[in-house]
């Protein structure tokens, strides 16, 4: 039976977005040999992209 993890709320939606933004500047560590996350491409990162647009949608509707 799966687990249910509770609701999705906008406070977790933008929480989990700017906790991806901060990632993304944290500096190496010993088990991470970047800064960035294990989605990151060459190409860009498609979790930096979606949380840079949370937080944008935020601003404006606040």
């Amino acid at each position: 039976m799966p687990m249910d993890d509770g609701p999705i709320t906008p406070a977790l939606v933008l929480w989990t977005a700017k906790r991806v933004i901060t990632q993304h500047s944290e500096p190496a560590s010993a088990h991470r040999a970047t800064g960035r996350c294990a989605q990151c491409r060459d190409d860009g990162c498609g979790m930096l992209a979606w949380a840079i647009g949370v937080v944008k949608a935020h601003r404006v509707t606040a």
